[in-house]
């Protein structure tokens, strides 16, 4: 039976094949992915987890090292980023630079954190892939043990600045400068602000990292308050590097070791039998709702409050790996691509979005997570968050049927859970590499670059050229802007 979408209904396939409610579950140490509700035949989905030799071929592509970048000309070595011995990902000279600035990383993070410094407040400024993992990060497994603070600067917000810098002391402060190109007009704006703010021995509590060292020295930093990685480390996967050093002073060394531990736990259940990966089922899921379903959409609602970041950092990274209407090949692709990705923490969109994903006119797929972990003291608040999380899933796929039309609710959205005992470094690091992999196996199976951004890089080019005539005056560079430019003139 189809229903509106055109998708099948899911509590019919339930009612056909209950053996799905532990068959189409795949379970990691930390995660126990689940999509039961996902309108696909068990048999297909069965088939299609048994037949990935493409998916293999293509795993074994990128951990071996081989050009997955082919518009960029580079491999994608960000695992080695995370890995123990980064040497056997990465040649012996860049598993140096990984090393050394691992180490960096490390002692740096714990001084700040044991409160070693002078520093109390640490300013990040970084925006897209340097701001949302270390955010997502220090957010998640914030202890509330730290000597310091974290204020994250992305957008030129001139009244929050100001209002910020106000109210510290720029001998307590310290800024970290993440950039991979170190040339991000945001970042550096707010950069050079803050350094003037700091005054004279600015760069005593400044540190860089970049990929791009010399520009980062031209700034006027020491050597030693740069930590560099490798310029193929890009920017959605920049967290496992010394992007991540204001997410480790918040956390402390310790966790921050437990995160890469985490991760590489997902990056070897990959490299082993993928099959038993959340990031196949994952990716098999989202597949089947895309391209089988024509779902232009995918929620992402965390019910474990501390991962409440979560849509924010999948929307650079599936959304900017996957946005792409070309095959590797140059052609069109046959097919959607990357679904928009929404969301946040779940009690919260109760009270404003859900009511259009209960009774709207379209079906919106949903990634639903929680913790089952009880903490002592709070029982009852996180068992209210598993409750909503199970009420949530029931309702939006099996819908109900009530005797004034107004309260009817349709059913039959799609609906995905992961869920984890407890919300620890090691179940972070797992589930972010699990999205990470997710997103490049979907690559493969829509034969698309999950690792080039050219419309990104187009968006910031035009805005160069904006920058000119906003300052200097001429002619718009899109002459159906001209309007809007004379009328912003004006105004000024």
């Amino acid at each position: 039976m189809l229903q509106k979408n055109n998708n099948r209904s899911t509590s019919d396939l339930f009612r056909a094949e209950p053996e799905r409610a532990s068959a189409m579950i795949i379970e990691s140490p930390d995660w126990r992915f689940d999509a039961s509700r996902v309108p696909l035949p068990l048999d297909q989905w069965q088939a299609r987890l048994a037949s990935t030799d493409d998916l293999r071929q293509a795993v074994a592509a990128l951990f071996g090292a081989e050009i997955v970048n082919p518009s960029e000309n580079q491999p994608a070595l960000h695992m080695a980023l995370r890995a123990e011995d980064p040497s056997t990902l990465a040649g012996e000279e860049q598993a140096r630079v990984v090393r050394d600035a691992r180490q960096q990383l490390l002692d740096l993070s714990g001084r700040l954190y044991r409160g070693e410094t002078p520093v109390t407040t640490l300013l990040h400024a970084g925006i897209g892939g340097s701001d949302l993992g270390p955010r997502l990060v220090a957010e998640a497994l914030d202890p509330g043990d730290s000597a310091v603070s974290v204020e994250w600067l992305t957008t030129l917000d001139a009244r929050r600045i100001r209002r910020l810098l106000d109210r510290l002391d720029p001998a307590r402060t310290g800024l970290v400068i993440a950039s991979k190109s170190f040339s991000t007009v945001e970042t550096l704006t707010q950069a050079r602000l803050i350094r003037d703010w700091l005054g004279e021995d600015a760069g005593d509590r400044t540190w860089a990292a970049t990929a791009n060292v010399d520009r980062a020295l031209e700034f006027g930093l020491a050597a030693d308050h740069v930590l560099a990685f490798p310029g193929w480390t890009g920017g959605r996967y920049s967290l496992w590097s010394s992007v991540g050093l204001s997410a480790a002073a918040r956390i402390g060394p310790e966790r921050w070791q437990a995160l890469l531990a985490g991760a590489r736990r997902a990056d070897e259940m990959l490299t082993g039998d993928l099959r038993q990966s959340p990031a196949t089922g994952l990716a098999l899921a989202i597949d089947a709702l895309v391209r089988g379903h024509g779902s232009a959409t995918l929620g992402v609602v965390s019910y474990a409050p501390e991962l409440r970041l979560l849509a924010e950092f999948l929307q650079q990274l599936v959304m900017e790996s996957l946005g792409k209407s070309v095959r590797l090949d140059g052609g069109e692709v046959g097919g959607s691509t990357s679904p928009l990705v929404f969301g946040g923490a779940g009690t919260d969109l109760q009270h404003s979005l859900f009511q259009a994903l209960h009774q709207g006119t379209t079906r919106h797929p949903m990634l639903l997570l929680g913790s089952v972990e009880v903490r002592p003291g709070l029982e009852d608040w996180q068992r209210e968050q598993l409750a909503h999380l199970l009420g949530q899933a029931s309702a939006l796929v099996n819908g109900r049927q009530a005797e004034r039309p107004e309260q009817d609710m349709p059913g039959n959205n799609p609906v995905m859970t992961l869920l984890t005992r407890r919300v620890t470094p090691a179940s972070v690091g797992e589930l972010i590499v699990h999205f990470e992999h997710a997103v490049y196996l979907l690559s493969v199976l829509w034969d698309i670059n999950a690792f080039d951004q050219w419309g990104v890089e187009e968006g910031k080019r035009l805005a160069g050229q904006f920058r000119d005539v906003l300052a200097e005056g001429g002619s718009s560079p899109d002459s159906t802007l001209q309007a809007t430019l004379d009328w912003i003139n004006s105004a000024g």
